[in-house]
């Protein structure tokens, strides 16, 4: 496992533990925009060690919807038409 493969993992074992799994795609959606913020202004700071932290808290967030999907019931139910 790369080192970012491993800093991506204990981003996403942290959020789960702390925040427990998304209500709807919508919520994902709002967390997802937030760090999609966070990094364009780290890089627009050129802040490359921020700019590194924030591509990993929005992968975190893509990926947790993506397994979430998977095996949240109350996500999906939430979610689809």
């Amino acid at each position: 496992m790369t080192p970012a493969a491993k800093l991506l993992h204990a981003r996403i074992i942290a959020a789960d533990a702390r925040y427990g799994a998304f209500a709807s795609t919508h919520e994902a959606m709002g967390v997802a925009l937030e760090e999609w913020d966070e990094l364009r202004d780290a890089i627009k700071a050129n802040n490359l060690a921020a700019v590194a932290h924030e591509a990993l808290d929005l992968a975190a967030v893509c990926i947790r919807l993506h397994d979430q999907l998977g095996y949240v019931e109350s996500l999906k139910d939430r979610s689809a038409k």
